[in-house]
């Protein structure tokens, strides 16, 4: 066998052992798809709410809903009067409660109430930080009281919802 020969079956050699291992080389996994998660999943849930001096003051659940076209979240408890509907879409995967329930909001007694956000930064409206919702609003019957014969009334609230 001649020096070229060799030199040519050698190349032949190589280039067949690196289409082999191209060939032969196992498929790279694939990643499972990812499931939808759900961003109302986070807020639902018992709370025991508290002041901010820790006192004890009234239990609350919070519950995903749907209505047609909407993803929204069903607050039973809330300030220890309300029962709220609150727009809370499912690809929403932010900590923070959009605090805006229809107007007028009814309490469990059938009275009408202005309900709103309280905007406080330090405080983190209506954010869950951890296990624990810090809700931070203002309820006022300015509009109502006179009509629903109930004396006037405005106070603005802050609170910690702690998750069971």
């Amino acid at each position: 066998m001649t020096r070229s020969s060799r030199l040519t079956r050698l190349v032949l050699c190589g280039l067949y052992l690196v289409i082999c291992s191209v060939g032969c080389r196992k498929e790279k996994e694939c990643p499972s798809p990812r499931t939808s998660v759900d961003g109302r999943d986070k807020f639902v849930g018992q709370y025991k709410v508290y002041d901010t001096t820790g006192i004890y003051l009234y239990p609350m659940e919070i519950m995903k809903a749907n209505d047609v076209g909407n993803d929204l979240v069903y607050i039973v408890n809330w300030g220890g009067r309300f029962d709220l509907y609150v727009q809370h879409d499912d690809g929403d995967h932010t900590n923070g409660l959009n605090l805006a329930p229809e107007f007028p909001a009814f309490d469990h007694e059938g009275n009408r109430w202005a309900f709103f956000a309280d905007s406080d930064p330090v405080f983190l409206t209506n954010q869950l930080v951890n296990d624990t919702l810090r809700m931070s609003y203002e309820i006022n019957n300015i509009a109502f009281y006179a009509e629903d014969g109930v004396p006037f009334f405005t106070w603005s609230y802050r609170e910690y919802g702690v998750k069971q």
